[in-house]
C-alpha cells in the first residue's frame, strides 16, 4: 500500500473513530488506542515508501513527500468544508487559506437548543418540559502549534473533541477546561507542544455573548458605528498543562454587530521586506470596508493579504470566520 492511501486510511480512521468513541464509549483509551494505531500507519507507510523508492534511487524522492503532503493538505481542507448550521438571526462567512505545507488551523460551529425544566405559571405545582426560545451558536476556532502531518491529525482531533464537549456543555470555560484534559493525553508525548484556540456561545434571542480563550487572539467587534473593540478572556495554551482553568467573560451585542475569529497566519503574513501585515491593516479594511456583505468583505481581506505579501508562498494557514448579527 502506497503512503498516499495509508495517510487517507489514517485521516479516515481518525475521523470515524472520534465520532464512534464521543458516541458510544465513556472513556478516553479509545482514541489513545486510535492515535497510536494511526502513527503506526504512518511509519509504516513511511517506511513502505521508502523502501519503494530505494529500488530506484539511493535518495527518499522530495517530489514523493511533497505529494503525499499536498494529499494531506487536501484532506484538511475537507474537514473545514462542512457546511455551518442555518441560523436565523445570524450570518455567517467562513474560510481557511491553508499553507504551502499541511497546518493545523480549525474551526467548528455548533447550533443547538437549550432545553429546561419551567414551572406552568397557570397551574401552579405543575412543571413542565418545554423548549426555550433561546439557541446557542458556538464557535470554536484553533490554531495547533507547528507544521506538517502531526500538526494536522491533532487539528482533526481537537476539533473534534471540541465539537462534542461544546455539545454537552454550556459553558465555554468549561469546554476549554474539558478539552484541555483530553488533548494534553494526546500530544504530552508527541512532537506537538501545545495549541491556542477560542470558543464562543452567542445566545441568539438575548444578543449576548460569552467568551473563553486558550491563547487564542481576541474577537474583533465591529459596532454599526464602525468602531472596533476586542471582546478577550483570560486563559493559556490548551494542551501544555493539566488541570488548567479558564474564565467566562459576557458581553452584550447588537444587531449590525459583527464578530470576527482569525488566527496569526492572517496578521502575521510578511511581505518581500519581512514586514508583518498586521492588527492595523485588518482594522483598517474592517471599518474602511463595512458597507460590504461578510462574504464580499472576506474577499476584499484576503486580497488585501494576497497584495500585501506579493509572490511569496503562503507561510501560515489563514483563518477566518465572520458573524453579523442581522
Amino acid at each position: 500500500m502506497s503512503l498516499r492511501s495509508l495517510l487517507a486510511l489514517c485521516f479516515g480512521l481518525l475521523i470515524v473513530n472520534i465520532v464512534t468513541y464521543y458516541a458510544m464509549l465513556p472513556g478516553w483509551v479509545f482514541i489513545l488506542t486510535s492515535l497510536v494505531f494511526i502513527n503506526a500507519c504512518l511509519l509504516a507507510g513511511y517506511h513502505n515508501a521508502k523502501e519503494e523508492s530505494e529500488t530506484q534511487s539511493d535518495s527518499f524522492p522530495e517530489d514523493l513527500i511533497n505529494n503525499e503532503l499536498d494529499m494531506a493538505k487536501r484532506v484538511q481542507e475537507g474537514l473545514l468544508s462542512v457546511e455551518s448550521p442555518q441560523v436565523e438571526g445570524v450570518s455567517i462567512a467562513k474560510r481557511c487559506i491553508p499553507a504551502s505545507n499541511v497546518g493545523g488551523d480549525f474551526y467548528t460551529i455548533i447550533g443547538k437548543n437549550t432545553e429546561k425544566l419551567t414551572q406552568n405559571a397557570k397551574t401552579p405545582g405543575v412543571i413542565e418540559y418545554v423548549n426555550a426560545s433561546n439557541f446557542h451558536l458556538g464557535i470554536a476556532i484553533g490554531d495547533v502549534a507547528g507544521h506538517g502531518v502531526s500538526s494536522a491529525l491533532v487539528m482533526a482531533l481537537s476539533a473534534g473533541i471540541m465539537d462534542k464537549i461544546a455539545h454537552n456543555y454550556e459553558s465555554p470555560a468549561e469546554v476549554l477546561q474539558r478539552s484541555n484534559n483530553d488533548i494534553e493525553k494526546f500530544i504530552s508525548n508527541s512532537q506537538i507542544s501545545h495549541l491556542t484556540a477560542l470558543y464562543a456561545v452567542i445566545n441568539i434571542e438575548q444578543k449576548t455573548l460569552t467568551v473563553a480563550k486558550a491563547g487564542h487572539h481576541p474577537i474583533l467587534r465591529i459596532s454599526e458605528d464602525k468602531s472596533i473593540d476586542h471582546l478577550d478572556a483570560e486563559g493559556t495554551f490548551l494542551g501544555m498543562f493539566k488541570n488548567e482553568t479558564y474564565e467566562d467573560a459576557d458581553y452584550t451585542l447588537n444587531s449590525k454587530d459583527r464578530l470576527v475569529f482569525y488566527t496569526d497566519g492572517l496578521i502575521e503574513t510578511t511581505n518581500d521586506k519581512k514586514e508583518e501585515y498586521g492588527m492595523e491593516r485588518l482594522q483598517n479594511i474592517l471599518t474602511n470596508h463595512a458597507d460590504q456583505d461578510i462574504n464580499t468583505l472576506m474577499d476584499t481581506i484576503y486580497n488585501d493579504v494576497d497584495t500585501f505579501r506579493g509572490d511569496g508562498p503562503v507561510k501560515d494557514d489563514q483563518t477566518l470566520v465572520i458573524l453579523e448579527i442581522n
